[in-house]
């Protein structure tokens, strides 16, 4: 899976007419997903906790906390917004030149393919056995900490 093929998938496969509804938008990826080969749930896994860990910095978080008074979930949250809104979206975040998705959440696409997986095998998405390079955690990419 390319960048491309992620945020495509995103953008055309979630279910945006039902936005408010996290799991009811992402249940599409999830179905889709647990269509695929392993290796493409597991990519899918590593490109948003790449793309996810690239806004991971302490110049995007006092952004962030200007916006709304974040924690350490919150501003992921507000990161998995940036990535569910498209790859021109992300790249205006990336660039700061978008800076209302500090004020956003979409906490729902961390979980999916755990989802796609635990649904592919009937098995609970808490057994999902891939662990992505990057951590998306907040405060990982600790170069853009410093």
């Amino acid at each position: 899976m390319t960048k491309q093929q992620f945020f495509s998938n995103i953008m055309d496969i979630c279910d945006w007419d039902k936005i408010g509804d996290d799991a009811a938008v992402t249940e599409p990826l999830v179905l889709y997903l647990s269509q695929q080969c392993d290796d493409e749930i597991f990519s899918f896994d590593d490109i948003m906790a790449e793309l996810l860990y690239a806004l991971d910095t302490k110049k995007n978080f006092m952004k962030a906390r200007k916006v709304y008074d974040h924690s350490d979930d919150t501003f992921l949250y507000s990161r998995c917004a940036a990535i569910t809104n498209g790859e021109e979206y992300y790249e205006k975040v990336k660039s700061g030149k978008m800076n209302k998705v500090w004020g956003m959440e979409f906490e729902a696409i961390l979980s999916v393919p755990a989802q796609a997986w635990g649904k592919k095998y009937a098995k609970d998405p808490a057994d999902y056995p891939h662990l992505t390079s990057l951590s998306y955690e907040t405060g990982s990419n600790e170069n853009e900490w410093k």
